[in-house]
C-alpha cells in the first residue's frame, strides 16, 4: 500500500512577554500538549488529517525556519564520501542561486560519492547499512539526482549511473549525477519532530516508521518564524498532519504522538506525548485555527 502525503500546514497564536513584566523563561523551549483531533475528509475532500495544538514558552523566541534556510546546518540530508576507509558526511549548500542545492565537499578532503555498489567493499560495508532491495532499503538508499561544483567533481568517476555536465554563462561546470546514493537525514533540517507510536498486547507500544514502510517522509517537519525578533515568546502552535493514508495504516489500532520541537540554536525541548487515542475517538471537522 502506498501512502500519499498532502500539504503540511502550521498556524500559531502568540503571546510576546518581552513587553510586560513576565517570569524568565529559560531559552531552551518547553512545550505541553493541548488538544488533538482527526478529521476524516471527505469523497470531495479525501486528504485526512490529525490536527495537533500544543502550547510553547521560549526565552529568547528564536523558533521557526524561513524556508531560505535549508543550507548547512540546516539541510534536509547528508551523503558520504568513502574517504581513506572512513565514511564522511557531506552536508548541502547552495552556492549559484537559481539552482537546486550541492553537495558540500570541505577543502582537502578525498573519496569517491557512496552508492549501494560501495557495499561490495568490506571496509565501507561494515560502517553502512546493507542494502536489501529499493524499497526496504529506501530510508538509506535513494536514487537521486547530486549536483556538484566543478572544483569538486574528484568525488565522481565514470562509473556513476548518469552524469551530465552543465556550462552555463559565467559559472563553473556544474556535474549532474544520478545513481543510487547513500543518504542520512539530518535532525537539525526539521524543528518539530513528531512520532507515532502503537499500542499493542500487553500494553507495549511499538514506533511507527512512516519512512521505513512507506518510502515516504516522516511527520518530522518545519514550522515557519513565530516572530522576527528574538524575545521571550510564548503561544500556541497547530500543526495539521495531513495524508491520504492515516485511517488505513491504523485503522481501529489504539495510538500515541510524541512530540518535540527545536530552536534555531538546537536546543531541544522537553518531551510530550498525547495519551492514548483512537482515530473513530477523535474525529471531527477540526481546522487549523
Amino acid at each position: 500500500m502506498s501512502v500519499s502525503k498532502g500539504f503540511l500546514l502550521f498556524g500559531f497564536s502568540l503571546l510576546l512577554t518581552a513587553c510586560f513584566d513576565a517570569p524568565k523563561l529559560s531559552v531552551t523551549p518547553q512545550i505541553n500538549f493541548v488538544n488533538i483531533c482527526f478529521n476524516p475528509g471527505t469523497v470531495a475532500e479525501p486528504v485526512e488529517s490529525l490536527v495537533l495544538t500544543i502550547s510553547f514558552k521560549d526565552g529568547d523566541g528564536d523558533l521557526g525556519l524561513s524556508p531560505t534556510e535549508i543550507d548547512d546546518p540546516y539541510h534536509d540530508v547528508f551523503y558520504g564520501l568513502a574517504s581513506e576507509g572512513t565514511v564522511v558526511e557531506l552536508a548541502k549548500e547552495t552556492p549559484y542561486a537559481g539552482y537546486p542545492q550541492f553537495v558540500k565537499v570541505p577543502p582537502g578532503v578525498a573519496g569517491k560519492l557512496i552508492t549501494t555498489r560501495t557495499l561490495s567493499d568490506p571496509i565501507y560495508a561494515n560502517q553502512l547499512p546493507p542494502f536489501v532491495d529499493e524499497f526496504t532499503s529506501c530510508k538509506d538508499y535513494r536514487l537521486q539526482t547530486i549536483y556538484i561544483r566543478e572544483e569538486d567533481s574528484h568525488i565522481i568517476d565514470n562509473s556513476y549511473l548518469d552524469v551530465d555536465v552543465l556550462e552555463e554563462k559565467g559559472l563553473p561546470k556544474i556535474y549532474v549525477v544520478r545513481d543510487a546514493f547513500y543518504k542520512k537525514n539530518n535532525p537539525k533540517h526539521d524543528n518539530i519532530e513528531v512520532e507515532f507510536w502503537v499500542k499493542g498486547p500487553g500494553d507495549q507500544y511499538t514506533l511507527f516508521d512512516w519512512e521505513k514502510e512507506y518510502c515516504e517522509t516522516a511527520f518530522n517537519q518545519r514550522f515557519p518564524r513565530l516572530a522576527e525578533k528574538e524575545e521571550p515568546l510564548e503561544g500556541n502552535l497547530q500543526y495539521a498532519l495531513s495524508s491520504l493514508g492515516i485511517k488505513a495504516s491504523f485503522s481501529t489500532q489504539t495510538l500515541k504522538l510524541r512530540i518535540r520541537i527545536r530552536d534555531r540554536a538546537f536546543n531541544v525541548s522537553n518531551e510530550v506525548e498525547t495519551g492514548d487515542f483512537t482515530l473513530d475517538k477523535i474525529s471531527a471537522n477540526c481546522q487549523l485555527n
